[in-house]
């Protein structure tokens, strides 16, 4: 979103409602993020253990003008990226397996099999 005026009509389509794609029953709540503007988050994520983990968690940035406008772009991987602190393995890799925050609560991929990112509504200016 990079119009403020989008904002408010966002909030009131989203905020509050559940996942009707998905087989969940998490409900959006939207708040402020702590880290503002698209630079910022570059920076915060870029070198993160976050780009560690499967492609579907990472932290996505979409074209805003132009004719890629509302297509996904490539999020610019750090040079520096850190490890995760490794957990010690109490079962089985099979039922120790982590699953990004796109499942369910329950863990459970989509079913639908729709993209956990290709629900959202694409806007333009």
């Amino acid at each position: 979103m990079i119009d403020p005026q989008q904002i408010i009509p966002f909030h009131k389509a989203f905020n509050g409602k559940k996942w009707e794609k998905f087989n969940s029953e998490k409900v959006a709540l939207l708040a402020y993020a702590r880290i503002q503007g698209k630079a910022a988050l570059i920076t915060h994520f870029q070198n993160s253990s976050l780009m560690n983990e499967d492609k579907q968690c990472r932290p996505i940035f979409f074209h805003t003008d132009g004719s890629n406008a509302g297509d996904q772009e490539p999020f610019p991987m750090g040079t520096n990226i850190q490890s995760k602190p490794k957990k010690p393995q109490t079962t089985s890799p099979e039922n120790n397996r982590q699953v990004c925050s796109s499942t369910s609560a329950k863990g459970e991929e989509p079913s639908n099999g729709v993209e956990p990112w290709s629900g959202y509504p694409k806007y333009s200016n």
